[in-house]
């Protein structure tokens, strides 16, 4: 068994989180309630089931995994559910230790692993709608004690750890509850276990939070009630904030130099947030795939490196993110994690660059549009937590796609749509992407580029999956990073996306109302420790 993990201590200089005073608030804050308003992009589907999302739901201030992050470095930690944890050698058991004092709220009582395994029973059944569950699928939970839970893992998996920490596959909910009320009692009034609990839902306007006292982890928020707000439109988002109404605000980052110009203040996670790619969708190519549709056009290599060649990606950058990301090499691949190819990076202007007139006689290469039944390129314009961009991105799209020659067609479909169409393999469409938070190597790669992500992946090659399967058995350190980086030279050269940033996740705040806010960027978006928002006043 490896070392178990030091217990880090929850008193970490917490600078707050930054957000959300309501309406009644005045501009000189108030000496009453601290209230405040968050607003952020609405989630996937409005539902405090977290399983019958695509991975958001708005209940994240109140509901923990059992995996906490440090809200400075992103490492785990004990701020979750869970005091320690450990595995055995070849990583197919984790055992995970509860804290013996956390509790429910509403007086549901103490969380216990009977607690951990109704919810993974919840969060992994056949009807979970969860993107990226096939992780934490599979297992078998032994229950030790009252507060030990044991997940028997048919293969190794040394990236278990993400998820049941910030990435949320997993959140608890209580037993209790659900034996005395159902389903309906989630719906009504879901008992959570954080620092804020919950007060109402209000569809189509948001959710609100209110502080628990003495909260069993010795932290308690810094204020007395979150807002939190679900608005799409950017420019109604920035007269909130610039209104005085909303103190916290996820904006695009095209809008953020006038909320600067008007005083606000941008505050960022301390480490990137996310990856953000274009992605072709229904590239399955193994030879028994029962719905490979040739008739794509992006089947065609030679338009897929068209459409990377099109795009003018630090036009791109200074106009999505304000010129405050990273170019990114390959969808998926990271520095900080096993398989980064440095040979790809180098390569990356060559094969990759800026260059419409290549992208052209590529396309005249491919007999495009004569050889495609259907020539059209669907671009799906749609909107996510965290990625109040993704819209102005597939009207760039279109435009760097049109001027090379291909015929596009923007359609509009929300996230939820999407995830009904790529469950069914039927997502014959392009679209923006996140890999957020940015995923450890193997998890990134299941979730995209292989088999073993189905039905969710967009990517199936016979070759890369063989060498997926090895690299998800090999646990040597050497081996495996060997093979991650030869599955990315494989997805490079077949350009299987277009990798387009590397972004940090940001907020805006109104300096009046809020005085900071450390956040990893850990998330599904970007934000977290919404109890560490510091009031100004």
């Amino acid at each position: 068994m490896s070392e178990p993990t030091r217990e880090p201590g929850r008193a970490v200089a917490w600078l707050g989180l930054a957000v959300i005073a309501g309406v009644a608030l005045s501009a000189a804050g108030s000496a009453e309630a601290q209230r405040i308003v968050m607003v952020i992009d609405p989630p996937s589907v409005e539902t405090n089931r977290f399983w019958a999302t695509s991975g958001d739901f708005g209940l994240e201030p109140s509901h923990q995994p059992l995996i906490g992050q440090n809200p400075e470095t992103g490492e785990y930690d004990s701020s979750g559910l869970a005091r320690e944890w450990e595995h055995n050698e070849d990583f197919t058991t984790w055992t995970f230790r509860l804290h013996e004092d956390a509790e429910f709220h509403f007086d549901w009582g103490p969380v216990t692993a009977a607690d951990v395994v109704h919810s993974y029973e919840l969060h992994t059944a056949d009807d979970s709608t969860l993107i990226g569950i096939a992780l934490l699928r599979g297992a078998e939970l032994e229950v030790i004690d009252d507060h030990t839970v044991a997940f028997h893992l048919p293969e190794p998996r040394p990236n278990y750890l993400f998820a049941n920490a910030g990435r949320g596959s997993l959140h608890i909910y209580s037993k209790a509850q659900f034996d005395a009320e159902g389903l309906e009692g989630y719906d009504t009034r879901p008992a959570g276990t954080g620092e804020l609990r919950y007060v109402e839902r209000v569809v189509g306007r948001g959710v609100v939070f209110e502080k628990v006292e003495n909260h069993w982890s010795g932290e308690d928020a810094r204020y007395d009630e979150l807002d939190l707000r679900f608005v799409q439109e950017a420019s109604t988002k920035l007269a909130l904030l610039l209104s005085g109404e909303a103190h916290v605000v996820v904006l695009p980052r095209e809008l953020h130099q006038d909320a600067i110009d008007a005083g606000m203040e941008i505050v960022s996670s301390t480490g990137p947030a996310m990856q953000t790619a274009w992605l072709f969708n229904g590239q399955y190519t193994l030879p028994d795939d029962d719905v490979l549709n040739p008739d794509l056009p992006w089947l065609d290599v030679r338009v897929r490196e068209a459409i990377n060649r099109a795009i003018d990606r630090e036009a791109l950058i200074d106009v999505l993110y304000d010129g405050r990301a990273e170019p990114l090499v390959q969808f998926a691949m990271d520095p900080r994690h096993e398989g980064w190819n440095q040979d790809i990076a180098d390569r990356f202007e060559e094969m990759y660059g800026f260059d419409p007139e290549r992208a052209k006689a590529l396309l005249e290469e491919a007999g495009y549009p004569d050889s495609f039944a259907d020539p059209v390129i669907p671009i799906l314009s749609t909107a996510l937590a965290g990625n109040p961009e993704f819209g102005t991105m597939a009207e760039l799209m279109q435009v760097f796609m049109d001027e090379i020659g291909l015929q596009t067609e923007v359609r509009e479909l929300d996230w939820a749509g999407l995830a009904s169409l790529r469950r069914a393999r039927e997502a014959h469409l392009t679209h923006p992407m996140r890999n957020a938070p940015v995923r450890p190597t193997e998890v990134g790669i299941d979730a995209y580029f292989s088999s073993f992500g189905r039905p969710f992946n967009v990517y199936e090659d016979p070759e890369v999956d063989a060498l997926v399967a090895e690299y998800k058995q090999t646990l040597d350190p050497e081996g495996r990073d060997r093979l991650a980086q030869e599955i990315f030279r494989l997805l490079f050269e077949n350009y299987a996306s277009v990798p387009i940033a590397a972004v940090a996740a940001d907020v805006a705040i109104n300096p009046e109302h809020v005085a900071g806010w450390t956040f990893p960027g850990v998330t599904s978006a970007g934000i977290s420790h919404f109890h560490l928002v510091e009031p100004a006043n």
